[in-house]
């Protein structure tokens, strides 16, 4: 029986990096297989040494289902759109030859060989892939780590300062601050990218403290890549009622990162802002939407018709809500977790809030101008989790 030197099979769908690549090449003797494994890139494809006895295994399987029967198949279905191809060719020591090649039409025992070949090449594959979740964990602990504290629960406090008469600002937050790691996952069941939370001390305004997200690709060789950074807030802390959440999601085949932030600023008479960032993770935090949304005075509800409408109209853009009647309809659900817990990553929540009592006002006419308030401060905590 003539000997196999080398073999490439491949499969290919509707969307980028879709299907496989398997090769295998017996050059010098010492066999080698590289694996490329559905929405992986061509760069990211693994190359691993294999022994005799995977030629075998190999040769075995193209005997067994008469693979060389298959030199010259080449049939198509041109009534299906958006469908699936295939492609195989080998060659042998005796220069004997397989091309065979079809789209949505397939040679006898297709099934059956194109299961073994997975079987043989995802094997040596899984044997030898680096665990991306721990790739990630080790980089943020040794590498992240030393340059940040760990981002935990954490209490927050920050004073009011006398701006003179009735008027007031806000002081320097006083926290630990820090960075939070966690694995953002696609489609797949391993973690594609690595999101980095930073809540750092504004270098530019050492009285502001910046809120920012990092991301970094993990690829199939355990290599972390920078991949993009957007500064979500470069003054955080510039209300006294602050909640929002940071999440990671799938929509249409994209991995984005979404933050929404409701702020109320007393000094200016109880207004409310809320802001919406998206942003496209794989294409490099590419911005998608920026909303800012201001809130009618005295408005303690967490969405009122106007407020909803605008950000309906961003999100239905880039799906991150089922429908505007749905929000219409119950306007007090969260509107981030409607719709959202069966493919959101994760979710990062922070709520601080301080409320005045009667003599709030009496304290500030009698404090002098830029010194605390005494016995009022903002007050809370960020919850990370």
């Amino acid at each position: 029986m003539s000997k196999l030197t080398s073999l490439h099979f491949s499969t290919n769908g509707s969307y980028m990096y879709s299907g496989v690549d398997y090769d295998y090449n017996c050059g010098d003797n010492k066999p080698a297989i590289t694996v490329r494994l559905d929405r992986v890139s061509d760069d990211d494809a693994l190359t691993i040494e294999v022994d005799e006895s995977f030629s075998q295994s190999l040769e075995e399987v193209l005997e067994r289902y008469r693979v060389k029967k298959w030199d010259g198949f080449n049939k198509f279905d041109n009534n299906v759109l958006d469908g699936s191809s295939f492609s195989l060719s080998a060659s042998f020591d005796d220069d004997s030859r397989i091309f065979a090649h079809g789209y949505m039409k397939y040679p006898k025992y297709y099934p059956e060989v194109k299961a073994e070949l997975d079987e043989l090449f995802v094997s040596r594959y899984e044997m030898l892939r680096p665990n991306k979740l721990k790739v990630m964990k080790n980089y943020y602990e040794q590498v992240i780590l030393k340059h940040h504290p760990r981002l935990e629960n954490q209490s927050v406090t920050y004073p009011y300062l006398s701006d003179g008469a009735d008027m007031f600002r806000l002081g320097k937050c006083e926290c630990t601050g820090g960075a939070a790691m966690c694995p953002v996952y696609g489609y797949g069941n391993d973690p594609e990218y690595m999101l980095i939370i930073c809540l750092c001390e504004n270098e530019a305004h050492p009285d502001s403290w910046s809120l920012s997200c990092e991301v970094y690709k993990i690829t199939e060789k355990g290599e972390v890549l920078e991949w993009g950074k957007a500064e979500i807030d470069p003054n955080f802390f510039s209300s006294d009622k602050l909640c929002g959440h940071i999440f990671t999601r799938c929509y249409d085949s994209r991995i984005q990162l979404g933050c929404f932030t409701r702020k109320v600023f007393t000094a200016s008479g109880r207004d409310m802002i809320c802001y919406i960032d998206l942003y496209d993770i794989e294409d490099k935090l590419r911005p998608l939407a920026n909303e800012k949304v201001k809130g009618p005075p005295n408005d303690k509800q967490w969405w009122t018709p106007d407020k909803l409408a605008c950000f309906v109209s961003v999100a239905d853009n880039f799906g991150f809500a089922q429908s505007k009647q749905k929000w219409e309809k119950d306007p007090d659900y969260p509107v981030f977790a409607s719709g959202m817990d069966d493919q959101t990553n994760h979710r990062f929540d922070f709520y601080l809030t301080n409320d005045h009592d009667r003599d709030f006002y009496n304290t500030l006419l009698n404090t002098p101008k830029g010194k605390p308030v005494e016995g009022y401060q903002v007050s809370g905590k960020l919850y990370f989790n």
